[in-house]
Parts: structure tokens; C-alpha cells; sequence
């Protein structure tokens, strides 16, 4: 398994559970750590220069692990079920452009708060656009060559595909072209029965996973088991990124070198 860290994009503009400074330092301080991937958190992927991007990540031997969409969302409010179609076709228009840039460095991209909540009392419509919005930026990922991650966030969040068990059903279900999960034991937490069941269950579907404690914290200060969940996903075989979304206290770089430190250390036990 290998380790990454979640950044700000330069283009946003709101905190985030993420690193935030200038690209090359970030980084550059990562590297320092040890980790060996970024995911990089994007408003409009259409303003990240993505030959700046590769220089940064070559000279630092890091790679693009992830783009994450949730800034889309949370500075703009697009979303796919909203019923302003403005709105939802911009929403289906940067995540395609969020799939340009994946597609430049291997990387996926995942969907989180920007699928959109379901309206109450319109639930059928809510469900149709949403599903209508996976349908195409799926086909699109799939002609890029770039695997989109549906990620399961809990009742506190969003109103919809909480748990792992309701996204896998809704996966099998639809069968969207490369539609996969990323798995997020905060919310799994909230919202599963178990964390490590839930590994099992989706070891088919699940290629990204994000780690925080329960209180978002740096794993190993709260009360979540992760010499459990490593143990599990050292056994299912998974060797993708482990990817810390983590408040940023007491900075940055102390956050993100505590939980490299903690987590390296259950990949390195036997």
C-alpha cells in the first residue's frame, strides 16, 4: 500500500481537511515525509496548469493519486441532482474536466458532496438526474481511461449512498461504465457496522481509501482500530493508496508527518 495526502488546489479558496500553501512547497514537504502520492482537491480543474502540476510532482517523485471534487461543491454548489440545469450541466462539465486531468497522470477521480442530495417529496427526479450525471461522465472516463470513485460519506453529509452496503448495491445495480468506490472509514464509521466487514464486502469495488480518526484527527488519536483495518487490507490484497483526509492541526506539515509516522508504521509490522 502506499500513502498519500490530501492538498488544496491552487485555485480554491476555502479550507479544507487538507494541506494549503503554494503547490511546490507542499509538495516538497511531503516528499520530505515520505509519502508518494498527492490527492489533489479542485474547484475548476479547467485553472490547474497541469504542466506546472507535472513538474512539481517529477521533481519531488510524487504522483497524482487522486482529484477530488468536494471544492466544486462547497465554493460553487454544483451538484448533479440540482434541477437548475445550468447548474448541473457545469457540475457534469468540470468533473469531465477533472477527468482531463486525471487522465494526463493516471490518477482517479472521485465523487463525494458533488453528486447532490435527493429532494425530498421529488425523490424519483433527484435519483434520475443523478444517476443521468454518472451515466455520462462514466462513459467519458471510460473513453479517457480514467476509473471514477463514488465515495460513500455519512447521514451528516449528504442524504444519500451513505453506507458501503447501499453504494455496492447501487453499483450492482447500474452498472455505470468505470464507476468504482473509494471508501472512507470516517464515515464508514458512522455509518457501517463494521469498518472491517465493509473492506471485505467491497473488495471488488474498493481501489481508494481515506483515513482519519473518529474525530478526523490523525489516525492513532482516536478511538478507531487501524491495526484492524490494516491488518484486513493487507489480507484482501490491497495495494492502492491510503490517503490521510485529516484536520490540520497543528499544522500542516506536523498533521500530515504524525500520521505518515502512525500508519507507515502498521504497513511495516508484519
Amino acid at each position: 500500500m502506499k500513502l498519500a495526502y490530501t492538498v488544496c488546489g491552487p485555485e480554491t479558496k476555502a479550507d479544507y481537511l487538507a494541506y494549503k500553501g503554494p503547490l511546490a512547497d507542499m509538495c516538497a514537504s511531503l516528499h520530505e515525509i515520505g509519502y508518494q502520492g498527492i490527492e489533489l482537491f479542485v474547484r475548476d480543474p479547467r485553472e490547474i496548469d497541469p504542466g506546472a502540476l507535472g513538474r512539481h510532482l517529477e521533481h519531488y517523485s510524487l504522483a497524482l493519486a487522486a482529484i477530488g471534487t468536494g471544492p466544486m461543491f462547497a465554493e460553487d454548489q454544483l451538484r448533479f441532482t440540482s434541477t437548475d440545469e445550468r447548474i448541473r450541466r457545469e457540475a457534469i462539465t468540470r468533473a469531465k474536466a477533472a477527468i482531463d486531468l486525471a487522465s494526463r497522470f493516471g490518477a482517479q477521480v472521485n465523487v463525494g458532496k458533488l453528486r447532490g442530495d435527493i429532494a425530498r417529496g421529488d425523490e424519483g427526479r433527484s435519483e434520475f438526474l443523478r444517476d443521468q450525471a454518472f451515466q455520462e461522465i462514466g462513459g467519458y472516463a471510460e473513453e479517457q481511461k480514467v476509473w471514477i470513485t463514488l465515495e460513500p460519506q455519512c447521514r451528516f453529509a449528504i442524504n444519500n449512498l451513505k453506507s458501503t452496503q447501499e453504494a455496492l448495491v447501487w453499483l450492482r445495480t447500474k452498472q455505470f461504465p468505470n464507476l468504482r468506490l473509494m471508501l472512507d472509514v470516517f464515515h464508514m464509521n458512522i455509518e457501517d457496522k463494521s469498518i472491517a466487514a465493509s473492506f471485505i464486502k467491497a473488495k471488488d469495488y474498493n481501489i481508494h481509501v481515506h483515513l482519519a480518526d473518529n474525530q478526523r484527527g490523525v489516525p492513532g488519536t482516536g478511538n478507531l482500530n487501524f491495526p484492524d483495518m490494516i491488518r484486513v487490507l493487507k489480507a484482501l490484497g490491497y495495494n492502492r493508496y491510503l490517503s490521510m483526509e485529516i484536520e490540520q492541526s497543528p499544522s500542516c506539515y506536523e498533521a500530515a508527518a504524525k500520521a505518515y509516522t502512525y500508519i507507515q508504521q502498521l504497513l511495516n509490522d508484519d
